[in-house]
């Protein structure tokens, strides 16, 4: 199999000089390397404090979503046994209005075999080749084979690969390109449109590029839309839902969302997720939180919200589960925990097909590191929780599910329903949506030397706003 430099050269962060080894907590403002009793026992107080004095509400937790089931799994139990809803792995997600209103976790719709049988794609937001490499190479093994790739997004790039019809647009004006290739697809199809759509989209003008593209996924019998991550991002995330589901049912084709981290799909199944009643990842930043629990989470890069920083740095505690050493987190948190990276403990990924991978640990953990899911279950012990009493990796596999694909398979929807139809311009002045660079997407790659000596990561780090890039 074809393998990408970033999945050649991230293992070089799992012995760089960043890694933690040993827990830390910040006594009278200074850092103090101590053992993992005392820094549990603080952490425990911390967090009980914060419940007594402010409300189980005021404690926020972020987890990335490249943490494994297993870990996510316990993470969520601790919330919801501290009494909190407020948990989430969506760290760049701006539109949250489909919380509640999509039936599953969304995935990519398909069997990633099944892309090569394509004959007719519409990428929306997606700039495949530097957020999917290895999913790229099977588009362009199907357009050598005469599938149509058809693309729409902010920003112009080589694929790679021959494309059919593009459209290149500001990210303000992206729902309403949208918007066009549905109206011209509805006129070629003769089809109908729900009325909340049709009286959103009426006003629409229907652009060359949109009836070309309509018109290739019109001639076609097997179809797919897929929303890539600058989509997944955009602030009107739910109307390009909305309106990649009308493209999919009129084209009779499916609708799929590229994950955004390795464990994308499995946060949602396993439901690390506020819920209707919760605080989303943006919400605890834009209303901070008392205290904050952090796991496998550099908020500063992994988090697109401005006031991410200034939440972190006036919350009363904060408590950072990391493998890195992060000068941010030196700042803001109050304790730090090192944690294992995915070599040095056991843990389950499930993928954008939906497929749960289960794997073990390969090397000892580094120094006094321990893994994540250890760590959880310690601290639900340490707070009187009930729920914490697994001993092993695959006690917890077992209570997520006896059979993981099965549960997974359950809880994978795309459907999306009751969502306000807005198609207009949402965003003004500079546009201010940015994409995130292929060597910047997680600590692991953050932290690959090598990685983060390419044009690539140099580009990232200085990324102009995508309205910039599409003029």
């Amino acid at each position: 199999c074809w393998l990408s430099d970033k999945d050649r050269f991230s293992y070089e962060a799992l012995n760089s000089a960043d890694r933690l080894t040993s827990p830390m907590v910040k006594k009278n403002g200074s850092w103090a390397e101590v053992d993992w009793q005392e820094a549990l026992q603080v952490v425990a107080d911390g967090l009980k404090t914060a419940s007594q004095t402010h409300g189980a509400s005021s404690i926020g937790m972020l987890a990335s979503p490249t943490a494994t089931l297993e870990e996510l799994y316990l993470l969520n139990k601790l919330a919801r046994g501290l009494g909190t809803n407020n948990i989430d792995t969506r760290l760049r997600q701006a539109d949250t209005r489909a919380d509640g209103r999509i039936n599953g976790a969304r995935w990519l719709g398909m069997k990633i075999a099944d892309i090569g049988g394509l004959q007719s794609v519409l990428l929306v937001g997606s700039t495949i080749r530097k957020e999917q490499p290895l999913l790229s190479t099977r588009f362009r093994a199907a357009v050598k084979r005469g599938m149509q790739l058809n693309v729409l997004h902010a920003v112009d790039d080589d694929l790679l690969m021959r494309v059919a019809n593009k459209a290149i647009v500001k990210p303000s004006a992206l729902p309403d390109a949208l918007a066009a290739i549905v109206k011209a697809l509805a006129e070629i199809k003769g089809g109908a449109l729900p009325g909340e759509v049709a009286n959103a989209i009426a006003d629409v003008k229907v652009t060359d590029e949109a009836r070309a593209i309509a018109k290739s996924l019109a001639a076609k019998q097997k179809t797919a839309v897929f929303l890539g991550h600058f989509a997944q991002q955009h602030p009107h995330a739910s109307a390009l839902h909305v309106l990649a589901q009308e493209i999919a049912r009129l084209a009779g084709g499916v609708v799929g969302f590229f994950a955004e981290a390795g464990n994308t799909v499995g946060a949602a199944a396993v439901g690390a997720s506020p819920g209707v009643d919760g605080l989303c990842a943006q919400g605890m930043v834009d209303s901070p939180r008392h205290a904050y629990v952090l796991l496998n989470v550099e908020p500063e890069a992994d988090c697109s919200y401005p006031k991410t920083t200034a939440a972190l740095t006036s919350a009363g505690f904060v408590v950072s589960m990391a493998m890195f050493r992060n000068d941010a987190a030196l700042k803001y948190a109050n304790v730090i925990l090192p944690i294992a990276p995915f070599t040095e403990t056991a843990g389950t990924f499930v993928n954008m097909e939906g497929l749960a991978q289960s794997f073990n640990g390969v090397v000892k953990p580094q120094g006094n590191t321990r893994p994540a899911w250890k760590v959880v279950r310690v601290l639900g012990n340490l707070l009187g929780l009930a729920g914490f009493e697994q001993d092993n990796i695959e006690a917890i596999r077992t209570e997520i599910a006896p059979d993981l694909n099965g549960f997974v398979a359950s809880r994978l929807g795309n459907v999306v329903s009751g969502i306000k139809v807005d198609f207009g311009s949402v965003v003004s002045g500079d546009d201010p949506v940015h994409q995130v660079g292929i060597y910047a997407v997680d600590a692991i790659t953050r932290h690959a030397p090598s990685l983060q000596m390419t044009a690539d990561a140099r580009s990232s780090r200085a990324a102009p706003a995508f309205a910039e890039a599409a003029e």
